[in-house]
């Protein structure tokens, strides 16, 4: 038994340095769920790994669903669709048009209202207004959870601006698990895989992060110069990181 008990542990915690994260607290919730287990050190470690990541935010995660999502595709510049109102505001700043646009697609079909909730939260980002980004990209999310980009773009926020790396990881799974051959999810969780190095100073992460970037700079297309140039950098820094760490 317990051995058995390690094992678990041990596969819990495969499953989440390799970025599955969704199945990694579905099996711990899974196994203390089942009311044999004795208590004891490997039982603690489960606990304190869901507890971990239910305060991180994993219970309020809202679920996708069978719906068929056309996914949004990154231009040349790492731009998206979505963003269009967002950058015509910047181009001109006339708040007034920015309002009116935005009070538009609240007014609109989920799809519209999904975007403008991506389109506050963009904007409140470039504001410095970093709590309020929050809400407004989980309320895209739960508007459209079938649309990688809302995920991917939360994802990014939490890791730019030194949020949880355990929500950005999760978000950005889904985010990959909907849209599996966009580059820019691939190369973002990369980047949570290095914050939780840096933060954790655990390397078991190490793997899955160099994977994720192999995967991403084997998905960028000829265009996706701005994304390669990134990812290149990234692993120069990486190279010379490991040269002084390992």
């Amino acid at each position: 038994m317990v051995n058995r008990m390690d094992e678990q542990v041990q596969q819990i915690n495969d499953l989440f340095v390799s970025g599955q994260v969704k199945e990694s607290y579905q099996l711990a919730k899974d196994i203390l769920a089942n009311e044999t287990i004795k208590d004891g050190e490997a039982k603690q470690l489960i606990l304190q790994h869901v507890a971990l990541l239910e305060a991180n935010g994993y219970v309020n995660i809202p679920a996708t669903t069978d719906e068929k999502v056309k996914q949004s595709v990154e231009r040349t510049d790492g731009s998206y669709p979505e963003r269009d109102v967002l950058a015509a505001y910047i181009g001109s700043q006339d708040s007034e048009q920015f309002g009116k646009v935005v009070d538009e697609l609240l007014a609109g079909t989920i799809e519209a209202q999904a975007n403008a909730y991506y389109t506050m939260a963009e904007y409140y980002v470039l504001a410095k207004e970093h709590d309020k980004a929050t809400v407004q990209y989980a309320e895209a999310i739960k508007l459209q959870p079938n649309k990688a980009l809302y995920w991917g773009a939360f994802a990014q926020f939490l890791n730019r601006h030194e949020g949880s790396p355990y929500l950005a990881l999760r978000l950005i799974e889904e985010a990959i698990l909907l849209d599996g051959m966009n580059p820019r999810w691939h190369y973002i969780q990369g980047n949570i895989f290095l914050q939780l190095i840096a933060a954790t100073k655990n390397l078991s992460y190490l793997p899955a992060l160099e994977e994720a970037w192999e995967k991403a700079k084997k998905r960028c297309t000829a265009k996706q110069v701005t994304l390669k140039m990134d990812l290149a950098k990234s692993n120069d820094v990486l190279a010379q990181w490991k040269k002084q760490m390992l």
